[in-house]
């Protein structure tokens, strides 16, 4: 059995100032084969990202604290302590999350861990492509895989 407590506040594997969020993955230091986890911190005034997709990747999120703007094509909804969405892959797992409140939320993700993974941002018209994670450190002479960032088609 491996055990961490997830709700501590360091150390955090991603700090993104520019974005106002931080992050915490689980399943690398676990050394997980087919699942994830993460622990997303927003900060307060946490602008949205583009939306975006994964095809080869289901998610769940959980809203530990805080009120939390999920974006879909439908449109925005606020989540609350408690909610749980969830993202298929492919186009109906279109999101992004934001934190327009003047409280930090957190979020639990839980995802699969299926490569390679394509994530799409067809709103930046992007898309990146690995056989690994691209956060997990790869073991000495272990293969790197295969990490590529394309355009997407336009129209698409």
């Amino acid at each position: 059995m491996r055990r961490l407590n997830f709700l501590e506040d360091e150390p955090w594997d991603e700090v993104a100032d520019q974005q106002r969020m931080r992050a915490r993955w689980f399943g690398h230091r676990f050394d997980t084969d087919m699942l994830g986890a993460s622990l997303t911190e927003y900060l307060p005034g946490a602008a949205g990202g583009s939306l975006h997709m994964h095809y080869g990747v289901e998610e769940m999120f959980f809203v530990l604290s805080g009120t939390l703007t999920v974006r879909t094509p439908e449109g925005e909804e606020q989540l609350t302590p408690g909610d749980v969405v969830y993202f298929p892959e492919g186009p109906d797992g279109l999101h992004t999350f934001s934190n327009p409140t003047d409280e930090p939320v957190r979020l639990l993700g839980i995802s699969t861990k299926r490569f390679p993974d394509v994530v799409a941002y067809p709103e930046q018209g992007v898309a990146w492509v690995a056989t690994r994670h691209p956060e997990r450190p790869v073991p000495e002479g272990a293969d790197e895989g295969i990490i590529a960032r394309f355009d997407l088609p336009h129209g698409e």
